[in-house]
């Protein structure tokens, strides 16, 4: 076996631009039972964004990571890098990470420099990496050469392969990402890769990536399972389909049964075996994954892949992975339905496992998407609070950018608006205005963990032999308890009890109020409220009423849609707190994003002789830098009411910082 070592080629022209470990903001972290801990065993979260396609310039780099660290971004997760995204990326040429010109090992040594000086600057700003070993690559015919084997057999890999990349990217999409369980060719590129990815060192920081702190985690391959990819009857070009065909042959034969066409099975015992044989393609490619990144000296939790792929492959991911990560695109009216993320989220969150989501927000799909988009920062509170009611360790929002469509210079966007961009957070104004506090709530930790959480154990059997048993977990507690309590999911011998718990049988009455009694979520008023120390929110449609168990916002207004967060900036709780910060959005009865909701903060400290609170506006950006021009200063005396509480502005802002000074 003759095996061609992809060569990363560091560019020196400013090497001596070496940023000190020790004076950076990244420390070494550890997965210690669900959480992630520091050396000095404090629980460290992650508010973070994925990166799609992002290849900046050095002078770019720098003003993005300086932008994602004033939201209290600690995390970002590179995605689609060995994609060519000619579609994505308007401005320059650095399409991926490799040429793809000959075949897809050759690296595009700009690319590489680029994404390189990108993390270095990341790094320096204390902002994690989440790294993929696949990031969306397409094999080549050229790649054939990674393996030496007959004449015959390799000039029936390169036409497979031909024929493979020529089709729809829709059509080879998940069998591209499981060809390296069983084919070995892809493996070994796979492990190539892998060697090259984390033993390259950064120049701009003189640590290789497997060696760096920075990189917190490793998902093997995004968004895949054999078993769901199969199932869902996806197929190959006949060279790889027959390779196929034999394994499962050869299993079938040493588990004793007739193996027939793998895909065209109707015997239950068949499909049975069938579910075993998906899930050993599966696990072998991870094992040998997993331990290659270990056998490198690296650090980083390893998990196999993401997203819901039934409870076969999540038991694996229980029996194996170091941290488990799920993806949402989920309804954003968290207080509308019993049924929301978390209920959507705790079917893949294992017992004493860190929990991700790795890709976070609003659904892409459905007849009401269209009503949804308005109501999106409700997502943003409700995920940063439940967030922390769960015991999670990370919501990574998808996605801050596509390639650099939607980028302009300052590394923001000049194309920002108050309008919904799923792919390009970048410009989305609403978003933009509440990241910076939910960041804050959830980074902190400034809810209470549950302090009665559910275990629901899963027993056997669990295999599916179709695509709606896949789908579907074996067992479901009744919706809204999730809001009550932290649920997490384990596999065993389930308890007697289980079945007819009262969270397995019962549906909670509304207002669901969380065992910490800091979260409210009423589903007949549809409003979403926090109270805590540290922090106070709410998010919903608002009445004639006060929302509940608020003591310092009084909303002024009685119609309309309203997200408003107030959080203490230091240590202090609220009522003894000199730095708050407050984002707010308004949309009224006709969905329509207005500019303000008329605020007033009750029951804060009194300023001592000869100081006031201060108000500076942060939000919009535009606002601000308009204001610092006609005022020429950056704060200004808050008006108080007649009661002595702080009466902050009516219009011209979305978020703000409030100081006694």
């Amino acid at each position: 076996m003759k095996i061609k070592l992809l060569t990363l080629v560091a560019v020196c022209a400013l090497a001596g631009m070496v940023y000190a470990g020790e004076t950076d903001g990244v420390q070494p972290l550890q997965a210690k039972g669900a959480d992630f801990v520091d050396p000095s065993g404090n629980v460290v979260r992650f508010w973070g964004v994925n990166a799609v396609s992002l290849f900046p310039s050095h002078e770019e780099a720098e003003k993005i990571a300086e932008n994602m660290a004033s939201l209290n971004i600690n995390l970002v997760r590179p995605h689609h890098m060995m994609r060519k995204s000619t579609d994505w990326v308007v401005t320059t040429k650095c399409y991926a990470l490799s040429l793809y010109e000959k075949n897809s090992r050759d690296p595009n040594k700009e690319a590489w420099d680029r994404f390189d000086y990108l993390n270095a600057q990341l790094r320096k700003r204390g902002i994690y990496l989440a790294f993929s070993l696949h990031w969306s690559r397409e094999f080549l015919p050229g790649d054939v050469e990674i393996d030496e084997t007959d004449p015959a057999d390799a000039k029936a890999w390169r036409e497979g392969m031909t024929e493979f990349v020529g089709w729809n990217w829709k059509k080879k999409i998940d069998p591209m990402k499981i060809l390296p369980t069983f084919d070995e060719r892809a493996g070994l590129l796979q492990e190539e890769f892998t060697r090259n990815l984390l033993k390259h060192v950064n120049p701009y920081t003189g640590i290789a990536y497997g060696d760096d702190p920075q990189l917190l985690t490793i998902e093997i391959v995004n968004e895949s399972s054999a078993e769901y990819c199969l199932i869902c009857n996806n197929t190959f070009p006949a060279y790889f389909k027959d390779k196929l065909q034999k394994k499962w042959e050869a299993f079938a034969a040493g588990k004793g049964i007739e193996p027939g066409v793998m895909q065209k099975l109707n015997d239950k015992k068949a499909l049975m075996v069938r579910c075993d044989f998906y899930r050993k393609l599966d696990e072998d490619y991870f094992l040998r994954m997993k331990k290659l990144v270990k056998d490198l000296g690296c650090k980083a939790a390893v998990t196999y892949s993401n997203l819901w792929r039934g409870e076969n492959t999540l038991q694996m991911q229980e029996a194996h992975s170091e941290y488990i990560e799920d993806h949402a695109y989920v309804d954003p009216r968290m207080a509308q339905s019993a049924k929301d993320l978390v209920s959507q989220k705790s079917q893949t969150a294992l017992l004493n496992k860190p929990y991700f989501i790795g890709e976070l927000n609003m659904a892409e799909w459905g007849n009401d998407r269209e009503k949804m988009k308005p109501y999106r920062t409700m997502l943003q509170l409700g995920a940063s609070a439940y967030g922390n009611l769960q015991g999670w360790s990370g919501l990574v929002w998808f996605s801050w950018n596509h390639g650099d469509r939607a980028l302009a210079a300052d590394g923001w966007s000049d194309q920002e608006d108050r309008a919904a961009h799923l792919g390009d957070i970048v410009r989305d104004g609403m978003m933009l205005d509440h990241m910076r506090t939910c960041g804050m709530i959830f980074r902190r930790g400034l809810l209470k963990p549950s302090v009665q959480p559910i275990t629901l154990v899963v027993d056997e059997p669990y295999r599916a032999e179709e695509y709606n048993g896949l789908m579907k977990s074996k067992y479901s507690y009744k919706p809204g308890w999730q809001s009550i309590h932290a649920v997490r999911k384990t596999f065993g011998a389930a308890p007697a009890e289980q079945a007819t718990a009262e969270w397995m049988t019962q549906t909670p009455p509304s207002p669901l109020v969380s065992d910490t009694g800091e979260i409210v979520k009423d589903l007949d008023r549809k409003q979403l409220t926090v109270h805590a120390p540290q922090v106070e929110a709410f998010s919903g449609w608002l009445d004639k009423d006060a929302p509940a168990q608020l003591q310092h916002i009084r909303i002024k207004s009685t119609d309309g849609f309203a997200t408003v967060v107030l959080v203490a900036e230091g240590k202090e709780p609220l009522t003894e707190a000199t730095r708050l910060i407050v984002s707010r959005t308004h949309i009224d009865t006709d969905m329509k994003d207005i500019d303000g909701v008329a605020i007033e903060l009750h029951g804060l400290k009194q300023p001592d002789a000869g100081k006031e609170w201060m108000i500076r506006l942060t939000r919009s950006r535009a606002n601000a830098a308009l204001l610092r021009e006609f005022v020429g200063v950056d704060y200004i005396r808050v008006k108080r009411t007649a009661e002595g509480a702080l009466l902050l502005p009516a219009a011209g802002w979305h978020e703000c910082d409030l100081v006694i000074k």
